[in-house]
């Protein structure tokens, strides 16, 4: 019969119950940290900002003293509703004669715009005038000139004549000299034909001498035309420097009374009104008896912001991934909320949004302004809860990449792939 032994040194070798559970718990763990690096993980670019109005003229500011002088009386309280165009404050000039003066300066510079309107017109009429004058002095130079060149023709015709008649004298004259010399022709046939030819030569010179005059004349009364031409020309050149000059006086005339006229309507505007319906926040100067200079700050006012918007501040180095059309995360201050900032659906109490505009250049060294307004599909809080000037942590969102890569992106300091928004689902 075999006797059963039992072995309790092989029971003592093995594992801890305890060991083998903390090693399977670590390889789960390692297993399943590897297995989440290949998790897509969302990259963003995180800004901090504030609501404020899209619209600049609906944002808030002061409203300035429109003239010199004590405030008369105060038609609003802080913190007071107003619609636009009811009155906020009026003011009360020291000088009770200044809108006498403004008035008087006023008539100044329109008698002074009437006077160069007349001088202007005047001029033009001038002008008008010696244009007259050129054209009928050129028509009466042309009319000379051309009946100096008719009577240059005419006495060309006539020259021929004559020096055919002169060859006929001249001919004739040395045929009798000829003959009176060879005894044939009497002394006084030769005298005769000596007259004749003598006279005849003397016509011929006449002729000659009268055409030179006649062109002579021509010349004279080219270079006066081109006299009284450059003359004319050059007094209407004159007259329209002048009007030049004077239109000229007449704009800046214009100039100081449009200015003027401003002054007055202001002076005259020393009851302020609301320019849009909005709040009163806060008066800065509460003393009638205090004088107040034109331009100082009298109350601040908070118009009503019909689309809000967050204006997001980004460094620098963050700037050229944040385009606009990108989509982002918001999580407003004091709102309770919860964001993974790479798995956007795992959140609560954020909102969606839009980069509606990103500035051109840097107001503040090492930072960039853009405008975030609201996804029509995750509208903001409403009214009050959600009040201009609420501070926000903003994540632009940009591409997805695998947990590995980016933490291989962050541990190399490389920047997160630049992304091309989709514009026409913006």
């Amino acid at each position: 019969m075999v006797k059963d032994y039992e072995f309790k040194t092989l029971e003592k070798v093995g594992l801890n119950k305890i060991v083998r559970k903390i090693w399977l718990i670590t390889i789960s763990i390692i297993l399943i940290l590897l297995a989440m690096v290949f998790l897509p993980w969302e990259q963003t670019v995180k800004g901090k900002g504030f609501v404020t109005a899209l619209d600049p003229t609906e944002r808030h500011h002061p409203v300035l003293a429109p003239v010199d002088g004590f405030i008369e009386k105060f038609y609003v309280k802080e913190n007071q509703f107003v619609k636009s165009g009811e009155p906020l404050f009026k003011m009360l000039d020291l000088d009770k004669n200044y809108l006498f003066k403004l008035e008087s300066v006023k008539r100044d510079l329109e008698i002074q715009i009437a006077n160069t309107k007349i001088e202007t017109k005047n001029l033009e009429n001038e002008i008008s005038e010696t244009k007259n004058i050129l054209e009928k002095g050129l028509d009466v130079f042309a009319q000379k000139i051309s009946q100096n060149s008719e009577k240059v023709e005419s006495l060309k015709f006539k020259q021929k004549s004559i020096d055919k008649n002169y060859q006929i004298e001249k001919s004739n004259f040395e045929r009798i000299e000829k003959l009176y010399k060879d005894g044939i022709e009497s002394k006084r046939e030769f005298e005769k034909s000596e007259n004749s030819f003598v006279k005849a030569e003397s016509e011929k010179e006449n002729i000659r001498i009268e055409i030179e005059i006649t062109n002579k004349n021509s010349q004279i009364l080219q270079n006066e035309q081109q006299k009284f031409l450059s003359e004319i020309e050059s007094k209407i050149l004159g007259l329209k420097n002048k009007i030049v000059t004077v239109e000229s006086r007449e704009k800046n005339l214009n100039a100081q009374l449009e200015k003027h006229l401003i002054t007055i309507e202001r002076y005259k505007r020393s009851e302020v009104v609301a320019e849009k319906d909005g709040f009163v926040v806060r008066l800065f100067k509460n003393d009638k008896d205090r004088y107040i200079k034109k331009g100082e700050d009298v109350l601040h006012f908070a118009p009503i912001v019909t689309e809000k918007s967050i204006l997001l501040q980004v460094s620098d180095f963050n700037m050229p991934l944040v385009k606009e059309g990108l989509p982002v995360r918001i999580m407003f201050f004091g709102w309770p909320a919860l964001q993974v900032s790479g798995w956007p659906k795992i959140q609560f109490g954020s909102f969606g949004g839009f980069v509606k505009r990103v500035e051109h250049i840097s107001h503040d060294q090492g930072f960039y302004y853009a405008y975030v307004t609201e996804d029509p599909n995750d509208p903001w809080p409403d009214g009050s809860d959600l009040r201009v000037g609420s501070q926000a942590t903003v994540w632009v969102r940009l591409s997805t990449v695998p947990i590995w890569y980016q933490l291989w992106r962050f541990m190399n300091a490389i920047p997160p792939k630049m992304v091309k928004p989709d514009r026409e689902k913006f």
